[in-house]
């Protein structure tokens, strides 16, 4: 069985070729449409299209459908999947209703994430037991969790579905599903899976239902920490922690170099660009960050993102490091994006959410994290 996964952002879309990873499935993760490969039993596209409008996100959507459905290969896809935020965050109603009406399938929305205390019971979403409007993101610069309110989170009504729900078929339209625990969310799949479904959500769902179709998780060597030598980090994420708590930085003095005022104030990379070139050439390894307080001026997290991708392009083209960390998926995608290369390999999955890729023209390997995600085992 061959699945088509659409996520909505890098990071994202590296989770779930995790996942696939994981359960010894052949993998691909790539940022272009094109054919279904042979060999591949899972092809993870990422669009981006979280950090985009609504208009431009169902102009990218759009055009994916209908690539997919005239492309050489099409017939050979058994599963489409919708990769979202497990926040809910982006224009995941928006894009699922696109789907469904050029796909003529009905949606199952899954998005909560038990194993990482993401539940979601009596339409309530939490977070390790908070409410999440009550979470920092609420204060999201582009999705702010407003209410905890699944269903209104979406922006209006949407049938609710849960474990008890004695339907066996499901409405000609988006449903969403209430999960407080792994069995909900075995009990929902088991009872929806079907070629006329498209199921949407996390990771916690894709494991699922790979293995209801048959996938076992497989046994792979301990993952022992990305080296410091020559690595270049960068922290592109808008959400708001501490990394300097993490060990590895506890216990080495990593250069960093963080951006400037004035071009966090929209002005010029080139200053910027050169003194971190330096850094990088001084300490061998280099991490790139945003300290200032991000606000909720508009377009200022696409500014920012673009300015921090222009650096990173820069450094990595002249500078050749051997391992890129990047957290943040619209950033990472940007990076991409700037430098022109599309398809990865995956290599490693350092930890839920954390995942390392090889890009074979250029030999980097790129670990991509989503901000609100731990870096487990990845430093050494």
């Amino acid at each position: 069985m061959r699945t088509y996964v659409i996520a909505d952002d890098l990071t994202g879309a590296a989770e779930i070729a995790g996942v696939a990873h994981r359960l010894g499935a052949r993998v691909r993760l790539t940022t272009t449409v094109d054919g279904v490969h042979e060999e591949d039993e899972v092809v993870v596209l990422a669009t981006d299209t979280r950090s985009m409008s609504r208009e431009e996100a169902l102009k990218i959507t759009s055009k994916v459908v209908e690539t997919l459905q005239t492309m050489e290969g099409y017939h050979r896809i058994d599963r489409l999947f919708k990769k979202t935020d497990s926040v809910l965050r982006g224009h995941v109603t928006a894009e699922l209703e696109l789907l469904l009406n050029t796909t003529h399938r009905a949606a199952l929305l899954l998005p909560a994430n038990p194993s990482k205390g993401r539940l979601i019971r009596r339409r309530i979403y939490s977070i390790g037991g908070t409410p999440l409007s009550r979470t920092l993101f609420r204060h999201d610069p582009e999705f702010p969790a407003i209410t905890s309110d699944v269903v209104r989170l979406l922006g209006g009504y949407i049938p609710y579905i849960t474990s008890r729900t004695r339907r066996t078929r499901l409405p000609d339209a988006i449903s969403i599903g209430e999960v407080g625990s792994m069995e909900d969310l075995q009990a929902l799949v088991t009872r929806f899976d079907a070629p006329d479904v498209i199921f949407a959500g996390g990771a916690d769902l894709f494991q699922t239902l790979m293995e209801h179709q048959g996938k076992a998780l497989i046994e792979r060597p301990s993952f022992t920490g990305i080296a410091q030598h020559r690595a270049l980090i960068v922290l592109g994420s808008t959400a708001r922690h501490n990394l300097m708590e993490e060990p590895f930085f506890q216990r080495n003095r990593v250069a960093q170099s963080p951006m400037p005022d004035d071009v966090f104030d929209g002005g010029s990379t080139t200053a910027w660009i050169e003194q971190s070139k330096v850094l990088f050439s001084q300490a061998d390894s280099l991490l790139l960050r945003i300290p200032q307080a991000i606000t909720h001026e508009e377009g200022k997290a696409l500014q920012l993102r673009r300015q921090m991708a222009e650096t990173v392009v820069s450094l990595i083209r002249e500078l050749h490091p051997e391992e890129v960390i990047i957290e943040g998926g619209a950033t990472a995608f940007t990076i991409l994006r700037g430098l022109a290369w599309s398809d990865l390999k995956i290599t490693d999955e350092i930890a839920p959410g954390v995942v390392r890729l090889r890009h074979a023209a250029s030999n980097i390997c790129f670990t991509f994290k989503p901000g609100s995600y731990p870096w487990g085992a990845c430093f050494r």
